[in-house]
């Protein structure tokens, strides 16, 4: 073996373990490349699952060797507490603000409170965002339930900038608000509704209504169902 050879036997690996560690290390610290690798693995996930025949609002997701599910769009579960504590990793100051916005809404309420922390391991929920064309979504929720005691484990959500910030959608920013909350109210734990409600499927007609606020004291005044694995559309 000559030495150009060797040397490059050597440096190799060491290139491929540095560009892997610079990685790890943007994603934990950058929150713009953050996002954007949350958006590519999300639709790398929407993509397998349309391939697999799977729609990716009514997938259960088990994970491997662990007693929890994921479900799209929460109505299964609750957290045990009546707060959760959100890492926003939005870097478009409209979404951004609408997000914050949202989270003061429902804070307002009284019925649940969302903390906001700028230490992601801290987090319950991450809060980012997609560029997703053909899910017809404008925003996704993912939580992740403990199937033994039916209380939410984890989470993330996701505004998505494709039909939020497309002019040819016309969402104004006071319906850039009330889908946000819409999404907050899947990670509080409600499903959707027919009633005039922010949970309204459609995501983005009302802002928070009396019956959410209801609905949002009733789930919590009753303990989790175990072992729910469904979710709604």
């Amino acid at each position: 073996m000559s030495a150009i050879r060797f040397l490059r036997f050597l440096i190799t690996p060491l290139v491929y373990f540095a560009l892997f560690a610079a990685g790890i290390w943007a994603y934990q610290n950058n929150a713009t490349f953050h996002e954007r690798t949350d958006t590519v693995v999300l639709n790398l996930e929407n993509y397998v699952r349309e391939l697999t025949g799977q729609e990716t609002s009514t997938t259960t997701q088990k994970e491997h060797q662990s007693h929890t599910s994921t479900i799209n769009e929460g109505g299964d579960g609750r957290w045990v507490k009546t707060s959760a504590t959100l890492y926003i990793a939005i870097q478009n100051p409209t979404l951004k603000s609408a997000m914050q916005d949202a989270v003061s809404q429902w804070n307002g309420t009284g019925a649940f409170t969302f903390n906001i922390t700028t230490d992601k391991k801290k987090a319950d929920v991450i809060v980012s965002t997609m560029d997703n064309s053909s899910n017809q979504a404008a925003g996704l929720t993912q939580m992740s339930l403990d199937e033994a005691t039916g209380y939410f484990v984890s989470g993330k959500l996701y505004l998505n900038r494709a039909y939020l910030l497309n002019p040819t959608y016309g969402y104004s920013y006071q319906r850039i608000v009330n889908t946000a909350e819409h999404e907050l109210g899947h990670v509080i734990g409600l499903g959707h509704s027919d009633e005039v409600s922010v949970m309204q499927s459609a995501g983005s007609n009302y802002s928070i209504q009396p019956v959410d606020v209801q609905n949002v004291q009733k789930l919590y005044s009753q303990s989790a169902s175990a072992s729910s694995t469904s979710s709604t559309n």
